[in-house]
């Protein structure tokens, strides 16, 4: 849950207002499925305004940075690789963990300035399973 000040929540929805009616249009237009799912994820990444993305090769201590960065051990490390999945670290209490989509963990956590930023642990790049370095290089355009 972030906190926004009245303008930036103003700012925000009509963001979202401008999206979805775009949105509307393209399917009036009988727009290609493909460029309405990329736009619905774009709506949805609204949310995620501001994302800590943390990239770096496979086993080189992302997690361990995050974790000292939250001062608390939330995430799992390891001598070898230990992520294998997108996790998004955001403000809750009490602390919890949902699986979003096919890859992505959300982290809910409480850890006062997650109110104002997601910090993201990704599995890496140069990984051994390939399917982890897919996942990074997917998600990093965000």
């Amino acid at each position: 849950m972030k906190i926004l000040s009245p303008e930036q929540d103003h700012i925000l929805q009509q963001e979202r207002n401008f999206l979805n009616d775009l949105r509307m249009n393209l399917v009036g237009c009988n727009a290609n499925r493909d460029d309405l799912d990329a736009l619905g994820q774009s709506i949805r990444q609204l949310d995620d305004l501001f994302l800590l993305v943390v990239v770096g090769e496979f086993n080189a201590g992302k997690s361990a940075f995050i974790n000292a960065l939250l001062g608390k051990q939330y995430l799992k490390e390891g001598v070898t690789p230990t992520t294998s999945r997108i996790n998004l670290l955001r403000y809750g209490e009490p602390a919890s963990e949902t699986l979003a989509e096919d890859h992505y963990l959300v982290h809910h956590l409480p850890v006062g300035f997650l109110t104002e930023i997601t910090i993201v642990d990704t599995p890496g790049t140069n990984a051994v399973i390939r399917q982890h370095e897919e996942l990074t290089t997917h998600f990093v355009p965000r």
